[in-house]
Parts: structure tokens; sequence; C-alpha cells
């Protein structure tokens, strides 16, 4: 997870200004949201991407192997040996489902099957040694149909809403982590300078991440200034 607080306070400093205005808080918890399931899908296509390159050598399988580092930040939205319920003759799926992985029955791996005519076709020869699936929707049907309970899911899930939560005091919004709807940022901690940029680029500020640390650290070097002269 990533500081909401942070993310949200460093966005509104570095988009408030003189020149440009102020930016609504309600702007930014939006685009913040949206940054999220951006960079969400975008591992898939730079995970493809970074495969072929090292497939041609173009870069390492050691400590800069790319592939395993967003293999890393994917396994933050993993759920492993999820049950299912069974109701109507299916199993349904998780409401956070983004990505179907796999299938197990009693720890056998259920194949799938890619349409409904090619389920039906096979159904009778399934059995519970070597069961089949079809999804459709918001839910799967296996084979054979003695299949009722012990099946589990491995699914990627979708990111958590963001939702930076407070309360107002003398007409200024106060950060309250306690709020039972409160939110950190759904992504692996290594996205935090990547989701303050992003989320600058849709106020219309483009930033580097070597602006974004030089800004950091001057902010901090002049906290830590007025902190020594107290």
């Amino acid at each position: 997870m990533i500081s909401i607080d942070l993310v949200y306070k460093t966005v509104l400093a570095l988009a408030n200004s003189d020149i440009r205005g102020n930016s609504k808080p309600s702007e930014i918890r939006l685009f913040l949201n949206n940054v999220i399931n951006e960079i969400y899908e975008e591992y898939f296509s730079e995970i493809n991407r970074m495969l072929n390159r090292q497939n041609k050598g173009l870069i390492g399988r050691g400590i800069e192997n790319i592939p395993d580092r967003i293999r890393e930040k994917l396994n933050h939205f993993l759920v492993e040996n999820e049950p299912l319920v069974y109701q109507d003759e299916h199993f349904l799926l998780p409401s956070d489902l983004r990505f179907f992985e796999s299938v197990f029955y009693n720890e056998v791996e259920v194949e799938n099957t890619k349409s409904n005519s090619e389920f039906n076709l096979i159904k009778k020869i399934a059995t519970k040694q070597y069961p089949i699936y079809n999804k459709s929707a918001n839910q799967i049907k296996i084979a054979p149909s003695a299949i009722i309970d012990k099946v589990n899911i491995n699914y990627l899930r979708n990111p958590k809403v963001p939702k930076w939560t407070y309360f107002v005091v003398n007409g200024a919004e106060v950060f309250n982590p306690s709020a039972p709807d409160f939110q950190d940022i759904d992504l692996h901690p290594s996205e935090e300078s990547n989701v303050i940029l992003k989320t600058l680029q849709k106020l219309g500020i483009n930033l580097k991440e070597q602006d974004l640390q030089q800004i950091t650290m001057n902010k901090e070097n002049i906290e830590f200034n007025q902190e020594n002269a107290n």
C-alpha cells in the first residue's frame, strides 16, 4: 500500500499556485482512482514488452530482471485458494475479480474450455480426476455435475478504490484515517512517485521523477531548517 495522505498532500502542494490557481480536492481524488487503474493495466503490456527484450538478450535475468519486478507488482493483487460458492448449478466468481488465473477442485486443476459448445461436447467424459469448466459472465460451470464444493480459484483482484477521508475544522479539511471508509492507495509501494507524477499530468503539470525528487528534497530541507530554528 501507498500512503494516500502523502500522495494527496504532495499533489495538492505541487498543483496549487498563484499562477495556476487551486485544484479542487475532489478533482485530485477522482484522478487518483483513474491513475491507479491505468498503472495496473500498463503492467500487462509492459511485461510482454520486457519479456520480448529479455528473450532477445537485451536485458538480463539477475537483479535487473524487469519482468520479475513487474510480476512482483502484480502479485500485490494475487488472491490464491479463494473458495467459490455453488448456486443454481454454477460457481459464483468473486465480485472483485479482474483477471482469471486458474481453478482447482480438491487441488486438481480444472481445465478451461474455450466455449460453451466445447464444454457441452466433452462434459460427459469429464471426471473428478479430469474436471473441466466454462466461464460465462460472473460465474463458471464445472463438469462433472457431481462437483458442488471444494472448488477454489486463483485470480488477480481489482484495486481497492482510494479514499482520503477527512472531517472539517473551521472550513478546512483535516485528514481522518480512522474513518470506516478510509483506504490507502492499493498499489505496490514502489509506485508512489509514479502515482504522483501521473496525477499531476492529469492536472496539466508535467514533471519528471528527478524533478519530483528535487522538489521533495527541497521541501524536506525547508521543514528541517524551520524545525531547527524553532
